[in-house]
């Protein structure tokens, strides 16, 4: 009980508050008039013994198409979902994204602490500060974008770098 109650807390804490997210993109899916791009992936160090994570990153989508966001997979978990927090009654609630996460043409969407952010469960191997987390994105327009989340402590001060 009492390592269920710890993975909560650590859960909690790693959807805190929002990160700076400027930087470069890690990888671009083309299209006919621009880019789809994933930018500044990262997620926490998970202490053993809890097997979920969270991760965050920007979607830029310079195209003049819509895209959506369909599905996320990663080797490290055995299964990755996209998530969203919202209050609903007073109360902070996690929800996975139904139908999609929508990436409107022209705009950027950023997944970070306290928002829309990537749910890891049945995470084996603990997430260690310096590795890098591989993930793959399934877009409906775009296709399956590789990218990688690096794994830092910290939050806002360790976002640009």
């Amino acid at each position: 009980m009492r390592a269920i109650y710890f993975a909560f807390v650590l859960l909690a804490a790693a959807c805190g508050a929002p990160v700076d997210n400027a930087g470069e993109p890690t990888r671009a899916a083309a299209t006919a008039s621009a880019t789809l791009e994933v930018r500044n992936g990262w997620t926490r160090p998970t202490p053993g013994g809890v097997n979920v994570s969270s991760g965050y990153l920007t979607i830029v989508n310079g195209t003049d198409a819509a895209d959506r966001l369909l599905a996320a997979s990663s080797p490290r978990a055995a299964r990755t979902e996209v998530h969203e927090m919202a209050m609903e009654g007073g109360v902070m609630r996690m929800r996975a994204v139904e139908g999609g996460l929508a990436a409107p043409a022209g705009e950027t969407v950023t997944l970070a602490p306290g928002g829309l952010h990537i749910m890891f469960f049945g995470v084996g191997r603990p997430f260690a500060e310096g590795e890098t987390i591989p993930l793959t994105l399934t877009f409906e327009r775009a296709g399956q974008i590789e990218t990688t989340l690096a794994v830092r402590a910290g939050g806002a001060s360790h976002a640009g770098r």
